[in-house]
């Protein structure tokens, strides 16, 4: 009987052993192609994991994770923010060796708009890169039961928050609505499609937000910033920064507001250029003209736009 009951038992448990990894390894394959990890953020954690970094371009929303230059990876994520670029170059060079890197250079990356924004870029987030599976990711864990039960789980951000429309105008919230709904209805739109006076009025919200705030240069940010450039430097990179292209409007702006940060973030950057010895390109020295048909809003190109441009970056950054 004991034996009987002992076979019993060893049986349960080898099915078991035999199971669980049959378990996991079909939640890893619903994981990766389910339509439920469709978004954003779930491309951009196994673009991090799974593609080849040695030569890549950081960024935020101008970047995003699609490779627009042949041989480069792409790690820009929506309103990235310098610890968590700091974050990333930890997480894909501690065991790589970088080859040529392009920097975004834009003042945004210490704006005001980031003091309350949470991080998403972490490292519970990230997947393994030593034990590539997407379950060592805590977001993926933590989002996995609202995705098996088919939940109204989102993850993607949105647009206008319920709480950021109570800060401002009815009219300039009217201007964002009617941008969202030209944009995501038509295919061709371009950032001329709206009137002058509400191009007008989005540009000098979105140029408030990206000021850098006043105590930037001596911000945890900032030595963020100069940590992760400091590193990969030590660690053999050729590193170009690049400031992405933005409307005229926009750059007017930057001299016009109250409190503007903007001129001391040019000073900033390129101490930063001279310090490390890096190269520095505007979007103004490329070989391509920006007018606001180029552009989806005052700081972003349209998808056809930077695709074209990007080969021209990389031109302008390591063949000259």
């Amino acid at each position: 009987m004991l034996s009987f009951i002992s076979s019993s038992s060893l049986a349960r448990l080898a099915v078991l052993i035999l199971t669980l990894p049959i378990c996991v390894l079909g939640i890893e394959v619903y994981c990766h192609f389910s339509v439920r990890y469709g978004a954003t953020t779930y491309y951009f954690l196994k673009n991090a994991a799974f593609s080849d970094p040695t030569n890549a371009v950081f960024g935020d929303s101008h970047v995003m994770a699609t490779s627009r230059i042949p041989g480069f990876s792409f790690y820009g994520w929506a309103g990235e923010q310098p610890e968590e670029l700091n974050t990333l170059v930890h997480y894909l060079y501690d065991a790589t060796k970088p080859g040529k890197i392009i920097l975004q250079a834009d003042p945004q990356w210490l704006g005001k708009y980031h003091q309350t924004r949470e991080k998403f870029v972490t490292r519970r987030n990230l997947i393994s890169r030593r034990f590539p599976s997407v379950l060592s990711s805590a977001y993926y864990w933590e989002t996995l039961r609202p995705n098996l039960v088919a939940s109204s789980y989102d993850v993607a951000q949105q647009f206008i928050s319920s709480a950021f429309a109570d800060e401002i105008s009815p009219l300039r919230l009217r201007a964002m609505k009617r941008w969202a709904e030209l944009y995501d209805s038509h295919p061709d739109f371009n950032w001329t499609w709206l009137p002058a006076d509400e191009r007008a009025d989005l540009t000098q919200l979105r140029v408030s937000e990206q000021n850098p705030r006043a105590d930037f240069v001596t911000s945890t940010s900032a030595t963020e910033f100069e940590e992760a450039i400091s590193r990969l430097v030590a660690r053999g990179a050729t590193i170009c920064l690049f400031r992405t292209p933005v409307t005229q409007e926009y750059l007017q702006m930057t001299a016009s507001i109250p409190d503007s940060h903007f001129a001391e973030f040019d000073h900033y950057i390129h101490e930063i250029a001279h310090r490390f010895n890096l190269r520095y390109v505007d979007f103004s020295a490329l070989p391509r003209t920006f007018d606001d048909s180029a552009f989806a809003n005052s700081d972003h190109l349209l998808d056809r736009e930077s695709s074209a441009v990007w080969p021209l970056v990389a031109r302008a950054c390591f063949d000259g």
